[in-house]
């Protein structure tokens, strides 16, 4: 239409006609309504008869139950979860205590090997030197008898030489000297020290009456080209160059300190090329040194050295072993001309 034509104008029959049909459109509108409004709260349980704020308490009250339901049920998940937790703490506790059981306990087992092994070669010792000190002496009671024979033979020469022609001078002299002689090697023999107290008949085993009562050094190395090693494996430096106070034992690769102080322990290991070996200083079971031998990307063998200055007590055990949790690549490797070793020395 345009805006300058006017709307025509309508009779009064038909403004009351469409006043009417509008009114009808309303009605219909409102029944609709109405309807689906009944319809809702029959899905829902509530009779047409409540009012509108009771219908409302209902759904409050229902929606209220539900929420304190799923509440009582989230709360008993909370607190099941809570006692799993409890429970998983105490286990990990628990093992963590057990796996300290079992170390000390390796610990000590091995301490009681190294000591065994420690008896077992003193036992050998004094059979050995006992069986020496048997054979000396019966060697010499024999030369002993053999001297006292020789002995009494030149005194009854004296007496039948006295009893018939005079004796010259000269010839008396002679029988004296040799007499004379004779007993000297006797109490020479009687007084001269077993040779296996001036001398070791057991070579690779150290005297343990040193000059250094109070001092304690040594110094092993590994004498397998290669070693298969493993987790928390301990190292067996199996050759002795040096055990002042024999406080180390090579079946063990155990080191036992005689007496509280300060000591130096420094390992070097050789691991594959390629390879590489964590390995751990360790004083009774608390890791006190820690090293990389890295031969990664490496054409050749390679080695490192690790050093610990630490204060033990009298009767601590310090070995090295592998990482216990770590993996490795390769083996340990040792040779005469590159040696994987451990020493150590008391420094005061």
């Amino acid at each position: 239409m345009n805006a300058y034509q006017k709307e025509p104008t309508l009779t009064p029959a038909a403004h009351s006609t469409q006043l009417v049909q509008r009114k009808m459109a309303t009605l219909k509108t409102i029944a609709l309504v109405v309807v689906l409004v009944h319809f809702v709260l029959d899905v829902y349980g509530l009779s047409s008869d409540d009012t509108c704020r009771e219908r409302l308490e209902k759904l409050l009250a229902n929606l209220n139950e539900k929420f304190q339901n799923h509440q009582t049920e989230n709360t008993k998940v909370d607190a099941m979860f809570r006692i799993i937790q409890d429970e998983n703490s105490y286990l990990k506790s628990r093992l963590k205590s057990l796996e300290e059981i079992v170390l000390t306990s390796s610990r000590r087992t091995e301490k009681l090997e190294a000591r065994i092994a420690d008896l077992e070669s003193s036992n050998w010792f004094l059979k050995s030197r006992l069986t020496t000190e048997t054979t000396n002496y019966r060697v010499n009671k024999k030369y002993s008898s053999t001297l006292l024979g020789n002995l009494k033979t030149d005194d009854s020469r004296k007496v039948n030489t006295t009893t018939g022609p005079s004796l010259t001078k000269g010839n008396e002299i002679e029988v004296h000297r040799k007499t004379a002689m004779v007993k000297r090697k006797i109490s020479q023999l009687e007084n001269k020290p077993s040779a296996s107290n001036e001398k070791r008949l057991l070579t690779g085993i150290q005297s343990t009456s040193t000059p250094f009562p109070d001092e304690a050094a040594f110094s092993a190395y590994v004498s397998v080209h290669e070693t298969d090693i493993s987790k928390d494996f301990t190292i067996h430096f199996d050759t002795i160059v040096t055990n002042i106070g024999n406080h180390y034992n090579k079946h063990t690769g155990i080191f036992t300190t005689p007496q509280h102080g300060v000591y130096v322990f420094t390992w070097n290991l050789y691991c594959n090329t390629g390879g590489y070996i964590f390995s751990q200083l360790v004083v009774n079971s608390n890791v006190v040194g820690a090293m990389l031998t890295d031969a990664v990307g490496a054409t050749d063998i390679r080695s490192a050295t690790g050093t610990v200055v630490v204060e033990v007590n009298q009767g601590d055990v310090v070995f090295v072993r592998t990482h216990p949790t770590n993996s490795h690549v390769g083996n340990l490797r040792s040779n005469s001309a590159w040696r994987s070793s451990f020493n150590g020395w008391k420094l005061y």
